[in-house]
């Protein structure tokens, strides 16, 4: 079986564009766009379908796009009986076995996201592929998933606990007075109305951190765009503990930054291995983007956390070439994200300077690197020069940050310091949405120079670059 995420080439090469605009009552206001620029994305999943693949679609009614009318959905790859599911499967896991995708007889499976403009699609023979490649190769880029993505974890930098059980109370609250957060809470603002996007290991959604709050959640599986492994709105759960980490610095009820955002959590990476894929992350996206451009959601202003990415050379085995198909990839999804008036938030990464990856490199993305509380920058804090672009964007508070991690099987629940560049990007998510929050009326664009420029400078430390500084609330 191959797995291609399928692009259109205009798309793809195209520049990240505003989002739509429109007025009322007087205000500015920012209507999410959903709008399918380039024609040629719909051609995909039509022609995957006549040559016999089974559609994986997300189950639900899709958000009307921009330009079109709504269309019915396919119910071929809905969601099976419990007593069903996966019957007549080519391709059973045993026990001890590698875990391998289910598979039926069909030609292969496929996903269509409208959302971020692309089809994810699994091909069971080279036949299937080769009768694919012969309708669509000459309008889209067929980008093979074969690229390991990860996300920076976090790193030791001296003081790491201990783990506090039960509901926490720090003598002193995490964020400084410098950071604007406390300030921002005494006027009231704290993140209410704005939507935050996660894309993480998942959240424990019974954790005291974030038990009061409703949480949407998806679980996306390790064959996201299969019928036989369909993805999943269930109540959040988190086996490795980082999501919620990240999850309570951004958003926690007791020591988040922006305590009262609507919370959007998407589990893609895999506890175990800490690895995830384009496939997932695509799914992911366009989850995300769903519920964000559902009618109710449209017009109110979001911000997403990205915790992944590659490095900067292919790994081991995967050529240049199909290397940069995934990059540009990546980049596209973060298009779609400034198109429909999102600001993506990313952690650079914690290998030190001159070892700045992807998606962190990107124009699109609004890059951090670490500092602790004392302003100093953190030895592991990815830093460096791609082409023009200087990496990191901005810094965040990520060493030793104290936030939510886990619950054990007698429900106690654990708080836990910890350090990395994963930790300072849902710090700046949440300053970006106290700052949404303050002035929904803002574009995407407009919020991240409103970051840039109301950051504390710091002096360039050693081989790190420090972007416009530490990023604060004014």
């Amino acid at each position: 079986m191959k797995s291609f995420l399928l692009v259109p080439k205009e798309s793809i090469e195209t520049q990240a564009r505003p989002g739509v605009r429109g007025t009322a009552q007087g205000e500015r206001v920012l209507v999410r766009s959903t709008a399918l620029r380039f024609g040629a994305a719909q051609k995909a999943p039509d022609a995957l379908t006549a040559l016999g693949l089974r559609s994986a679609t997300l189950p639900g009614m899709k958000p009307a796009i921009s330009g079109q009318e709504p269309r019915g959905r396919k119910r071929a790859g809905g969601r099976k009986s419990a007593g069903t599911r996966g019957a007549g499967a080519s391709t059973v896991p045993l026990p001890g076995a590698p875990v391998t995708e289910q598979t039926g007889s069909e030609a292969g499976s496929y996903r269509y996201m409208p959302l971020i403009g692309a089809t994810m699609a699994h091909f069971y023979s080279v036949d299937a592929e080769n009768a694919a490649r012969g309708e669509l190769a000459e309008e889209f880029e067929f980008i093979p998933d074969v690229v390991p993505l990860s996300f920076p974890g976090p790193v030791s930098a001296g003081q790491t606990g201990p783990r506090n059980r039960g509901m926490s109370s720090l003598a002193q609250r995490e964020w400084p007075d410098e950071s604007g957060v406390p300030l921002a809470h005494a006027q009231g603002i704290r993140g209410a109305g704005v939507m935050l996007g996660i894309l993480d290991t998942g959240v424990d959604a019974d954790h005291p951190e974030h038990a009061s709050k409703t949480i949407q959640f998806r679980y996306v599986s390790l064959f996201p765009n299969s019928p036989h492994n369909p993805a999943r709105d269930v109540r959040g759960f988190d086996p490795d503990g980082h999501g919620t980490h990240v999850c309570g610095i951004a958003a926690g009820v007791h020591h988040g930054v922006a305590p009262e955002v609507d919370l959007y959590a998407a589990s893609v990476i895999e506890s175990e291995t800490i690895r995830t894929s384009l496939g997932r992350v695509a799914a992911g996206m366009e989850w995300l983007l769903h519920q964000f451009s559902r009618p109710e959601n449209a017009s109110r202003p979001a911000v997403v956390n990205l915790s992944l990415g590659f490095p900067l050379q292919p790994p081991p085995g995967i050529t240049e070439a199909d290397y940069l198909l995934n990059q540009r990839a990546l980049q596209t999804m973060l298009r779609r994200l400034l198109d429909s008036n999102i600001l993506p938030v990313v952690a650079a990464g914690n290998s030190g300077p001159d070892t700045v990856g992807y998606p962190a490199a990107f124009p699109e993305a609004l890059a951090v690197g670490a500092v602790d509380f004392e302003r100093t920058v953190a030895t592991f804090s990815a830093s460096g020069t791609v082409g023009r672009r200087v990496v990191p964007d901005v810094m965040g508070y990520g060493v030793n940050v104290y936030s939510s991690t886990e619950r054990r099987c007698n429900n106690q629940a654990f708080y836990e310091r910890m350090s990395g560049t994963s930790m300072a990007a849902p710090y700046v998510a949440g300053i970006a949405a106290l700052y949404r929050c303050r002035a929904p009326d803002l574009t995407a664009l407009e919020v991240r120079d409103l970051i840039l420029a109301n950051a504390i400078k710091l002096p360039r430390s050693g081989g790190h670059r420090t972007g416009k500084g530490l990023a604060v609330f004014r």
